[in-house]
C-alpha cells in the first residue's frame, strides 16, 4: 500500500487568452521578458486551472517572495492577477520552488504551483526529462509530464 497522494492534471494551458495573460507577440508566453519596478524578469505564464507566472532565480533565499510576488502577480500582464512561482534549478533532475499565492501572499505549496514549476522547467529546457523532483514547502514531490497522453501527474507524500 502506497503512502502517496497522486494529483493528475491535463496538459498545461498555454494560450494567453485562456490563462489570461496580456501577451500577443507569440502563441504563448514562455520565458518572455517584461519590466517590473525597473527590473527585467523573464516570465512563463500558464494555467492548470488558475493563472500562474513562473520565473527562474539563482537562489530562492535571496528572493523577496512577498514583495516581488505581489508586484508580478498584480502586474498588468495578468489582468485577473496570478500566483507567482519562483524556481531554482538544483541539477538536471531537481528544482526548488517558492510560491506567492494570488490573494493570500506567500504560501508553502499547492499541487498546481508545483506542476507549474515542473512543467516550466521542462518547457524552458532547464530539465531535459519528462520527470522533475520538486522541493517545495518542506517536502519533495515528483512530477511527470506525459505529453503523449496530455497528462501531468504529481506524486506527493500523504
Amino acid at each position: 500500500m502506497s503512502n502517496n497522494v497522486i494529483v493528475t492534471y491535463g496538459d498545461p494551458i498555454m494560450s494567453p487568452v485562456l490563462i489570461p495573460v496580456e501577451h500577443t507577440s507569440t502563441p504563448s508566453c514562455i520565458c518572455k521578458p517584461f519590466m517590473v519596478e525597473g527590473t527585467r524578469h523573464n516570465i512563463t505564464a500558464m494555467s492548470f486551472g488558475s493563472p500562474h507566472g513562473a520565473l527562474f532565480v539563482d537562489d530562492l533565499e535571496d528572493v523577496d517572495v512577498p514583495g516581488l510576488g505581489a508586484a508580478l502577480g498584480t502586474h498588468a500582464l495578468f489582468p485577473e492577477g496570478a500566483s507567482i512561482v519562483f524556481i531554482q534549478v538544483l541539477d538536471k533532475e531537481s528544482i526548488k520552488a517558492r510560491l506567492w499565492q494570488r490573494g493570500e501572499g506567500e504560501a508553502a505549496f499547492t499541487p498546481e504551483a508545483a506542476c507549474v514549476a515542473g512543467t516550466t522547467s521542462i518547457i524552458c529546457q532547464k530539465i531535459f526529462s519528462d520527470k522533475v523532483s520538486i522541493s517545495m514547502g518542506g517536502n519533495t514531490y515528483n512530477m511527470r509530464w506525459d505529453r503523449s497522453d496530455e497528462v501531468v501527474t504529481l506524486t506527493a507524500p500523504a
